[in-house]
């Protein structure tokens, strides 16, 4: 895939009920967080294919599943990994048909709050030109300025809600 770091950057902050050691732990291990972080009902996920434990930085992992009954492929690179303070992935989606191929670049960067945290998110969608169905992507490219800030920001502040549930029942 081909995408280049130009793409819609969303941003958002917000505090979450966990320390910042437990949050990083949570948001890097990929195999733990496929069990906690729901996806919407429409992406059905296969095991992800990863290392056990908390993924640093030049790791890799993939993704493999359906989203509305299409198959995707996706890989991430964990970019950066600074416990407890910053997680950085790149991740690359492709789909069988239909929806255009993506990259994403997601930021987390946390601060100590009491005994809590503040969140900084920031997420690159980049999608990639000439890939999908031509007139979804000309929906897309209508839709995308209005339905994907709002949705960027409410997939960051439930990850941060589940993480905050999955850490009540684990301790």
């Amino acid at each position: 895939m081909q995408a280049t770091e130009k793409g819609r950057i969303v941003r958002d902050t917000t505090t979450s009920t966990l320390d910042p050691e437990r949050l990083f732990d949570l948001l890097a291990d990929p195999i733990e967080r496929q069990g906690w972080d729901l996806c919407p009902s429409y992406i059905q996920q296969e095991p992800v294919e990863a290392a056990p434990g908390v993924a640093l930085e030049g790791s890799r992992f993939t993704v493999r599943g359906t989203a509305r009954g299409v198959r995707f492929v996706a890989t991430a690179l964990v970019t950066a990994a600074d416990r407890p303070r910053r997680y950085q992935t790149r991740s690359e989606t492709t789909f069988e048909r239909a929806y255009p191929d993506a990259a994403a670049i997601d930021e987390y960067v946390i601060e100590p709050d009491g005994d809590g945290s503040v969140v900084h998110y920031s997420v690159t969608i980049i999608k990639v030109p000439g890939t999908g169905a031509p007139l979804l992507g000309l929906l897309s490219s209508f839709l995308e300025p209005l339905l994907v800030p709002g949705a960027a920001k409410r997939n960051f502040r439930n990850t941060l809600r589940y993480a905050e549930r999955h850490a009540q029942v684990t301790v």
